[in-house]
């Protein structure tokens, strides 16, 4: 008889509650897609979590994978700045 499991990490990463509209410029691709997010990386035993591995709150890029770790102060103090939810509107020249 032969049983075949699997075992290995799996990131269970998601948004961030209360801070969804804070975006930020990311210093590597320069675009504004750096989002706040909780970060759960657990070992899976045949796809089933069973030890978390590593937790915490970070800010990462939605399109070149770029991550900082940050925490909650931090994060508050970004949103009474007023940092934009999105990148600034622009102006397109009118053809005539």
């Amino acid at each position: 008889m032969f049983f075949f499991f699997t075992c290995g990490t799996q990131d269970f990463s998601g948004a961030l509650k209360g801070f969804e509209n804070i975006r930020v410029v990311c210093p590597r691709c320069h675009n504004s897609s750096v989002v706040a997010i909780k970060r759960r990386n657990f070992f899976t035993f045949c796809f089933i979590p069973i030890i978390p591995l590593s937790w915490g709150e970070e800010l990462r890029c939605t399109i070149c994978q770029y991550h900082q770790s940050t925490n909650k102060g931090q994060l508050i103090s970004m949103q009474s700045q007023g940092v934009p939810a999105g990148p600034p509107p622009q102006s397109h020249p009118q053809f005539k």
